[in-house]
């Protein structure tokens, strides 16, 4: 015989053949077929011994799979009352897994029977016990004119565990109601078997945990932590998660998690107590009902910090004098694990000036060199005190603030500056850095500018720090260079007074004081502005020409 097996979706099937080995042994390599991971089918590989009832045709061949090839099964009689009893105890043996992994048998018979009025029952041997188990299993009966479908489970891992032997050894008996429960159906009935089967289902795939929180390279400055996950077991072959354990050392230990409730893994929480400071990698792993253990997939680095930040350096350093108006006002942290960057803010790096009034400007913060910069909006005030402050809310990544306000203060540089705002001539016009008295006859002497219209002929603004003095002078007298020798009238002729002011002071040849005593600083930041008007008067004595002179403003600081 040349024996083969054909596979049509999930069945198999015998096919025999007549060859040339006829007379030779018979070694039947009975394949293994599977469903899922966790799920096996098994088929007899030998007929069955009948205790009542007798083989009408066809044998275990014919009920490995579904193809219309019949086991034709009688009862017999045993006095008024007929009987089926069968006893098959050839099957593949179970060895996909080891029989600690198995959750349940399914059996299940396909086939019709002649007398509706039987039912088939199904008893395991129980090689715990060394004998057949007590309880019979109901499957319920075949349709008479076609084929139907029976099947049981055993419903209970432990007791399914105990019906398969060291070596994988399967039974069932297979029985009418008659031989089950003591019937006394009297009418003699065929069982026409076209598949019998039995499915092993077990559990080896591990469950699966993981981690919700912490999450992965989180900071914390906590000494405490609550770890939390869910876990599950896949389908569909699962045993159950009966145990979650966390590791926070990498996997070297393991303590046990708590379920959200007893025997409930679907979330589950570890409360640790952080023993120091450092980077921790948590794993977690679950184990099911069958003992699968799950090697851990997924690791939760944790950076545990309880080192406040500190200032490593400010600028200007505190107590600097002569610190330019423009300055950009910085401070560099210094912490192990990085600033948190939205902590410095303008909430947390403040700058007030010597009256306390807040400056505004604009916080900056640079990760890469870990420096703080606040930029003020405008230049700061000459000659002013000025105070920045960091806060306590400035924190590192782990949530570590300063441990306390840090203060520093640095006074702006001084100055004393005089700068011509523009002139005007006499007949209105912008001098542009001039004034032009114009054509004048002495007969309408003296000749002004400013006052009114044009509103002056000088404009100056002084910008000082300090007490300062305003000095106004002449380089030389009027003269006219086009006339040999040169025509000169005396720069006494010449004279200024403040915008506003009555009096009229005559220029020298020397400085004159334009202010009675010492100004205070002037306000910032435009400084004070002074205008002058000019008064020139003639004679009829003095030559036509066309005359012109330099005057001359020193700005002092008082002593």
């Amino acid at each position: 015989m040349i024996v083969g097996w054909r596979r049509t979706g999930t069945q198999w099937a015998l096919s025999l053949a007549a060859g040339l080995l006829l007379g030779l042994p018979l070694l039947l390599a009975l394949p293994q077929p599977h469903i899922s991971a966790g799920t096996a089918y098994k088929v007899p590989t030998s007929n069955p011994s009948f205790v009542r009832g007798r083989l009408q045709s066809g044998n275990y061949l014919s009920v490995q799979a579904s193809d219309d090839t019949y086991m034709l099964i009688r009862e017999t009689r045993v006095g008024n009352v007929r009987y089926i009893d069968t006893r098959w105890q050839g099957w593949q043996p179970f060895h996909e897994a080891t029989k600690d992994k198995l959750l349940d048998i399914r059996v299940e018979m396909e086939g019709r029977q002649s007398n509706a009025g039987d039912a088939w029952y199904v008893q395991f041997y129980d090689f715990n016990a060394g004998a057949w188990d007590s309880t019979w299993y109901n499957m319920g009966s075949l349709p008479t004119t076609q084929d139907g479908t029976l099947q049981l489970t055993v419903g209970d891992p432990s007791r399914a565990r105990g019906f398969v032997g060291p070596n994988g050894e399967f039974y069932l008996r297979l029985a009418d109601s008659n031989t089950a429960t003591g019937g006394n159906d009297g009418t003699a009935t065929t069982l026409s078997v076209d598949l019998l089967r039995a499915t092993f289902f077990y559990d080896v795939v591990p469950p699966l945990s993981s981690i919700i929180s912490p999450a992965d390279m989180q900071y914390t400055n906590a000494p405490t932590l609550v770890i939390t996950g869910t876990a599950y077991d896949p389908m569909p072959e699962a045993s159950g998660t009966t145990a979650v354990e966390v590791s926070t050392d990498g996997g070297n230990t393991w303590s046990p998690a708590t379920p959200i409730a007893s025997g409930d893994y679907s979330s589950w929480s570890y409360s640790w107590s952080i023993p120091a400071q450092g980077m921790y990698t948590i794993l977690s792993r679950a184990t099911d009902a069958v003992g699968n253990l799950e090697t851990p997939s997924m690791l939760v680095r944790l950076m545990v910090d309880w080192t406040p930040p500190h200032i490593l350096e400010v600028y200007p350093p505190p107590g600097a004098s002569n610190v330019g108006v423009d300055v950009t006002v910085s401070a560099v942290l210094a912490d192990d694990n990085g600033i948190l960057s939205e902590s410095v803010s303008g909430a947390t790096f403040t700058l007030v000036d010597e009256e306390g009034s807040p400056v505004a400007g604009t916080v900056t913060y640079e990760p890469a060199t870990a420096t703080a910069r606040f930029a003020p909006q405008s230049p700061l005030l000459y000659s002013h005190t000025y105070t920045a402050t960091l806060a306590p809310d400035i924190r590192d990544l782990a949530g570590n603030g300063l441990s306390a306000a840090y203060s520093w203060s640095f006074r702006t540089e001084d100055i004393l500056a005089l700068s011509l705002e523009g002139t005007y001539n006499r007949d209105g016009d912008p001098g542009e850095g001039k004034v032009d008295f114009g054509n004048m006859n002495p007969e309408n002497s003296p000749f002004v500018v400013g006052g009114g219209n044009p509103p002056y002929a000088i404009g100056l603004r002084v910008l000082s720090s300090t007490q300062w003095n305003l000095y106004v002078g002449a380089s030389s007298d009027l003269q006219d260079a086009t006339q040999s020798p040169p025509a000169v009238i005396p720069i006494s002729r010449l004279s200024w007074r403040r915008g506003g002011q009555p009096d009229w002071t005559p220029f020298s040849l020397v400085y004159g004081p334009a202010f009675p005593g010492p100004q205070d600083r002037t306000p910032q930041p435009g400084g004070q502005a002074i205008t002058l008007d000019l008064k020139l008067d003639l004679g009829w004595e003095d030559p036509p020409g066309s005359y012109s002179t330099s005057l001359l403003f020193l700005l002092m600081a008082a002593p």
